[in-house]
């Protein structure tokens, strides 16, 4: 039993490392909870982009639309065209675009120690 959850755990580590970065991603959602999908990114794709536009037509009323993606580069912080005003943001560790423009970045250290309690539990408590 200790064997196959120690090659299990391996394997998962092992294929963390191989496809680690991962992204939220979104298509023009009013709110950010439509907004969790997780998405593996490409190869070249080293920023997780998150783009707040305003959209709204009401001075005294913003309306604003989410989008997430996987990027090989950061674009402009800011752009406005037409008359659509977009804050982007830009991070670069693995799904740290989960809250809107404003990223929570996670620790892979915080992880590690994590599971290597677990497997600590694991193995003091015999199962």
């Amino acid at each position: 039993m200790k064997t196959t959850l120690v090659t299990l755990l391996a394997a998962v580590l092992c294929v963390e490392q191989a496809y680690s970065f991962m992204c939220y991603v979104c298509q023009e959602q009013e709110s950010n909870k439509n907004c969790l999908t997780i998405s593996m990114c490409a190869k070249e794709d080293k920023y997780c982009v998150t783009v707040r536009s305003n959209v709204g037509t009401k001075p005294n009323k913003p309306k604003y639309v989410i989008s997430k993606m996987c990027s090989p580069t950061c674009p402009a912080t800011t752009q406005q065209q037409n008359q659509t005003y977009q804050r982007v943001s830009c991070c670069e560790k693995p799904l740290c675009n989960m809250n809107g423009v404003s990223s929570k970045q996670s620790s892979y250290g915080v992880m590690s120690l994590g599971i290597l309690a677990s497997i600590m539990y694991t193995f003091a408590s015999g199962l």
